[in-house]
């Protein structure tokens, strides 16, 4: 349907009147005679309807033989506007040169789009794709899709497969991870699992070797877990690779303040954009330095992002040190320093009980407590065996 209007366009049309007569004869004089009619309307005692300008020039005849009175309503379409303009060259001149700029910028990449990845980030393939040539603004004859896709392999751990495929003025690179391979148990070389840190233990799951402490046993850190020494029904005894988990029940303290504490606050803010336009880089300013980071911003209808936007680069200088003043100041300082413990704890282990005093009306606001939580404490040690020579 867009061409058909595009072709109209070009070619020009007519939008008409009609009244009086028989409209029903009128229009199946129109179709005797091939008059191309189109968006026909009733209007009561008159009716509208569209023409091409070669139709309209041969209309006259059916309209005279069936009574109907015709007049020209509005003159659309490119032969009209460029009779309209012929005096304003400098239109003329723009609107090829903007026919000629969209003709040479179809032959670019527009987007680059990434699908199919799950644990791999998209700025990950995204900077690997721009290190290889696939960017806004590469040539798509230039790109080789299969080469590409075999780079992409090459140059990004965990990929299975790759794919480059150029839709128009869109490269969208399509990929599958590959399925991590399920960690296997080395139960050969000799080892024993100790403690990482100091607790109660709690439970005590064991898939090879023997284990050193039954539940509830009071262990420090180092401490022996699980033996990788085996004892076989003849008493004799067997290196193995120690191979289980170990829970304890263990307490962390969570003590937090803000006495005396020095911060540094920014002392001075650079800033510069960057016209992004079909690749091109266009800086509007000088550099800021190394020390900066940027954030870009394109256009977008909301589902396809257009190769035009700009990019803020930003650099703060923090060299200058002060204090919280404020006793109000001071308490978030120490809530934001509790709440990111307590998160690290809660992601790491099952939290059993806690006992935390806050003091938030006191000069200087604190948080003082325990959060006993269970969770794994073994990590596994190699046994060195040192072999004697005959």
């Amino acid at each position: 349907m867009l061409i058909v209007k595009l072709i109209r366009f070009f070619l020009g049309y007519v939008v008409f009147t009609g009244a009086g007569g028989f409209p029903e004869r009128f229009l199946n004089l129109c179709v005797k005679y091939r008059i191309p009619l189109w968006d026909l309307k009733n209007h009561g005692e008159t009716f509208e309807g569209k023409t091409t300008i070669r139709g309209y020039k041969h209309i006259r005849p059916a309209a005279f033989r069936a009574g109907v009175r015709l007049r020209i309503h509005e003159k659309r379409g490119l032969p009209f506007l460029t009779a309209q303009n012929k005096k304003r060259m400098g239109l003329l001149i723009g609107f090829a040169v903007c026919a000629a700029l969209i003709g040479i910028l179809s032959m670019h990449i527009w987007t680059v789009e990434v699908s199919g990845n799950v644990n791999i980030p998209t700025e990950t393939v995204l900077e690997t794709a721009e290190r290889l040539g696939i960017t806004v603004g590469a040539r798509r004859k230039s790109l080789d899709a299969k080469a590409l896709a075999d780079e992409l392999l090459y140059e990004i751990d965990g990929l299975s497969f790759a794919a480059v495929n150029i839709d128009a003025c869109k490269a969208v690179i399509e990929v599958r991870e590959s399925i991590a391979q399920p960690e296997i148990l080395d139960t050969e070389t000799p080892s024993n699992i100790i403690a990482d840190e100091a607790g109660i233990l709690t439970k005590i799951e064991v898939y090879s070797g023997t284990a050193a402490l039954p539940v509830g046993s009071a262990v420090l850190k180092d401490d022996l877990l699980i033996s990788g020494v085996v004892q076989n029904l003849d008493h004799s005894e067997t290196l193995k690779g120690a191979q289980g988990n170990v829970y304890a029940q263990v307490e962390r303290n969570m003590d937090f303040s803000c006495e005396n504490t020095a911060f540094l606050t920014c002392s001075a803010v650079k800033e510069r954009y960057i016209l992004e336009f079909f690749g091109l880089h266009i800086p509007l300013g000088r550099p800021i330095g190394t020390e900066s980071y940027a954030v870009k911003q394109y256009l977008s209808d909301g589902k396809t992002q257009l190769p035009v936007g700009i990019t803020r680069e930003r650099a703060e200088n923090f060299n200058t040190e002060t204090t919280l003043e404020a006793s109000a100041d001071r308490a978030r300082f120490a809530a934001k320093q509790f709440a990111s413990a307590y998160k690290s704890i809660w992601n790491d282990s099952v939290i059993l009980a806690e006992h935390i005093t806050f003091d938030f009306e006191n000069t200087e606001p604190f948080i003082h407590g325990t959060v006993t939580c269970e969770k794994e404490i073994g990590i596994n040690r190699e046994i060195f065996v040192e072999k004697i020579s005959d």
